[in-house]
């Protein structure tokens, strides 16, 4: 006789049924990996697809998704009466992988009745890359990331970014070393600053004893973990990666309801978010003066003052103009929500919470991933995506700080197109964009990882040389020049804009013990390289040094 029930049946095939939907993002991961592997021309790529999308035709629909499997299916079919792969066919593949993944918004994850939780899947494709010197910690993030889910692959050294083929391409990036350290940071700025190879998330293990937030933010860390964090707090921050976006790592939550508190802090700490609770405005203000959150959660009923006033008294402050603000609102009236945006709401959810857990996540995941790249925006530069102004001055004062503590050495070059007026008036703006678009390019590529580059304004360049004296700075700066004369600039048109600078030298300790003394010992010598003939190297303290072809000793004028 079979003990089997019906409802016992049906809650084992509702588990099932959540297991295999649990499995799907990590599926059209691999189908994405696929495509873009097939559009990069990898070979195998198009075969690989077309048995991911056979694989999916014939499970979808014995898991209770037929409508997936019809999609797979007839994408399937397509591929089998294709054999080139063109844009065009690659936007058709595109647009059915979309279809696919939009099945998932009225899939649910986890069991309707809280008796039971779907697992994270441990064999999908999602990609991690890990970065660093240490030998134990690299295994350790490694194992970390191995077991929840991602295909692993460990480099000691960075590496050319551009070179990773499409279909290993990282999700998730995890650098080892001191946040303090520019070779960290740049390695971080070289991932994060193209759009198009960034990870989904770019994780800094610190090795040192604390970090700069501004040199993190700039580099475009979107967390930080000491060692001891490694296999719980990454492990989480992986998974929530994976199942619904880049978690971030601290949300103020304003809730004078304890028991709503509790509710939506237990709802985030299990997505390894950390929560700052404060009951009043009052104690959200002093947390506000202590640390930047991620994002704010903020009650409209407050015991000493209405939300939407704390709300405009946060955005009064710059540091918070960029801060995500989602309101938690008992009223869902038209004119709520309306007072709420003017407050300066990013999003607002309706309470009670417990009826919207997946929601309140998904928007507090999303809101505070896209402050972090506007945050990220805002410390580069628009046109060139180097450090802007404020915050390669911001870093020239770190590298100070840094030597003090090392006694090290560091050069500060200011660069300055020579007669760059000549090539707006000549060729109009865009072609000048165009040249400082060029001249960014040529020397990120001369430059090294620990090298940071930033515009100073204009068509000026200043760049900080780790661990460099002045003999180092000199050889670095006629390196730019020769790079500029082999790789001139060119227009739309195929013609030739050759393009010379003069660059000013200054070298911590000898010509300053500040970030401003030496900018302004560099921007000395710049004007004295300039006003000699330009196409020049010149020293703060120093006699004039001629430009010379690269590889040639600089010789004093």
């Amino acid at each position: 006789m079979n003990d089997i029930t019906d409802e016992t049946f049906e809650k084992a095939y509702a588990q099932l049924q959540q297991a295999y939907a649990a499995e799907l993002p990590g599926r059209f991961a691999e189908l994405r990996k696929d495509l873009a592997a097939l559009a990069a021309g990898e070979e195998d790529a198009a075969a690989s697809l077309r048995n991911r999308l056979h694989q999916l035709a014939g499970s979808g629909g014995s898991h209770g998704f037929p409508e997936l499997s019809q999609i797979a299916r007839e994408a399937e079919q397509w591929m089998i009466g294709h054999q080139t792969w063109d844009s065009v066919a690659v936007k058709r593949l595109d647009g059915a992988i979309d279809q696919l993944t939009s099945l998932l918004d009225s899939v649910p994850l986890t069991g309707g009745t809280g008796e039971f939780e779907t697992e994270f899947p441990h064999t999908f494709g999602w990609q991690a890359r890990v970065v660093g010197q240490h030998d134990e910690l690299l295994a350790t993030v490694a194992e970390t990331l191995t077991t929840a889910g991602f295909r692993v692959t460990e480099h000691q050294e960075s590496e050319d970014i551009s070179a990773i083929p499409a279909s290993v391409r990282p999700d998730i990036l995890v650098i080892i070393g001191d946040a303090t350290d520019f070779d960290t940071r740049a390695t971080a700025a070289a991932w994060s600053s193209n759009r198009e190879l960034r990870p989904r998330g770019v994780i800094l293990v610190d090795t040192g004893k604390g970090h700069d937030q501004l040199g993190a933010v700039a580099a475009g860390v979107d967390a930080i973990f000491h060692p001891d964090q490694i296999q719980d707090d990454l492990a989480y921050y992986a998974k929530t990666l994976a199942r619904i976006g880049v978690p971030p790592s601290n949300v103020l939550l304003v809730e004078d309801d304890l028991a709503q508190a509790q509710l939506v802090a237990s709802a985030l700490e299990s997505s390894n978010i950390r929560v700052n609770h404060a009951e009043n405005a009052a104690r959200a203000q002093e947390i506000l003066a202590q640390e930047i959150p991620d994002l704010i959660l903020l009650d409209v009923q407050l015991p000493d003052l209405d939300g939407f006033s704390l709300a405009r008294l946060i955005r009064q402050d710059p540091k918070y103009n960029l801060l995500p603000i989602v309101f938690l609102t008992g009223r869902g009236s038209i004119s709520s929500h309306i007072e709420a945006l003017r407050a300066g709401a990013d999003d607002f959810l309706t309470k009670p919470i417990d009826q919207s857990i997946n929601l309140l996540l998904q928007v507090v995941i999303t809101r505070a991933e896209r402050g972090r790249r506007i945050r990220e925006m805002v410390h580069k530069d628009g046109l060139t995506g180097l450090l802007n102004h404020a915050t390669l001055m911001a870093e020239l004062q770190n590298a100070v700080e840094y030597a003090q503590r090392n006694d090290e050495e560091f050069a500060f070059l200011m660069i300055d197109i020579d007669h760059f007026k000549r090539v707006n008036d000549r060729h109009g703006h865009l072609v000048g964009d165009q040249v400082l678009l060029h001249v960014a390019h040529v020397f990120q590529s001369v430059a090294r990882a620990s090298d940071l580059i930033g515009r100073y304004g204009g068509e000026e360049f200043g760049m900080v040389l780790r661990r460099s004296d002045r003999d180092g700075a000199g050889s670095v700066a006629r390196k730019l020049q020769a790079a500029l004369r082999e790789r001139p600039a060119t227009t739309k048109d195929g013609e030739t804009v050759p393009v010379e600078v003069s660059i000013g030298i200054s070298v911590y300790p000898g010509d300053g013990s500040t970030g401003s003394t030496l900018a302004h010992a560099a921007d000395v010598a710049l004007y004295q390289a300039k006003t000699s003939g330009r196409n020049r190297v010149a020293f703060a303290g120093h006699a004039l040094g001629a430009a010379t072809p690269a590889g040639d000793p600089p010789h004093e004028a």
